[in-house]
Formats: C-alpha cells, structure tokens, sequence
C-alpha cells in the first residue's frame, strides 16, 4: 500500500513539474507562428528575409500580460511606403542597428549586422485566440 502510494506521489509530482516546463514552451511556441505567419507571406521582389525572430514576454506597457511577438528584419531596395503597402495587416519600420526599438520592456537584438539603409523590421502580434494560450499566459511568470 505505501508502494502505491508513493507512486501515485510520484506521478503527481511528475505531471505537476511537466506543466510548469511547459507553460514558457507553449507560449514560447505560440509566438514563433506569429513569426512563421509573417515569412509565409510571399515576399516582395528585392527583398529578402535576413532574420527571424519571435517572443514570449512582457514587452510592453505596466502591469501583468504576455506579449506574443513575431517579426522579420528585412533587406530591401524597396521603400518604407511599398513595404508597408505590401504587408499591410502587419508594421514596418526601418531598422537601424541590431536593438528592436519598437519594444518598450527588454533588451531584444537581431542577431543579423544591421549595415546599410535597406533594413526594415515587420513585425505583428499574436492574441490570446484559445483558452488554453489564455491560461498558458496567465501562468508565465514572464507576464508578470
């Protein structure tokens, strides 16, 4: 009896321990298909995608909320205006050197040298579209 017990403990513990890795892994997920939704777009001519990047964390403004981030820097002989055109549901900025600026809470860097004026970042952000990503956020201390 005390085997079962034991056991049963153990397996409580486990399972206690494997939702509390998974809570940063999911929301970890959920902002890497914001990231994936943006370079499925098709990509204007002269243009290329020089990096991704996606992120689970509290990014901006005060209080308690999980931000989901997904963007991609840019190499472009386009304009800031036929970019915005072209991703119109999403935001595009210029970029200058590796520091996302357009978040307010972090230090976030692409790891892509930023050398010249064609750079561009296009970013969107994911929602909590599901119960289960609401609860999921709720729990990452990341939000906190």
């Amino acid at each position: 009896m005390k085997k079962i017990s034991l056991l049963i403990v153990l397996a409580a513990v486990l399972l206690v321990t494997a939702f509390c890795v998974s809570i940063s892994a999911v929301n970890d997920l959920h902002a890497k298909k914001v990231a994936d939704g943006l370079a499925a777009l098709p990509l204007p001519e002269n243009t290329r995608i020089a990096e991704q990047k996606s992120i689970a964390d509290k990014l901006w403004g005060s209080g308690n909320g999980m931000d989901y981030f997904g963007a991609l820097l840019l190499e472009s002989e386009l304009s800031l205006e036929e970019l915005q055109a072209h991703y119109a549901d999403s935001v595009v900025k210029k970029q200058s050197g590796q520091r996302i600026e357009v978040i307010e809470h972090g230090n976030y860097v692409f790891k892509t040298e930023v050398s010249s004026d064609g750079y561009y970042i296009v970013y969107a952000l994911g929602g909590r579209n599901s119960p289960l990503i609401e609860l999921y956020a709720e729990l990452d201390l990341r939000g906190h």
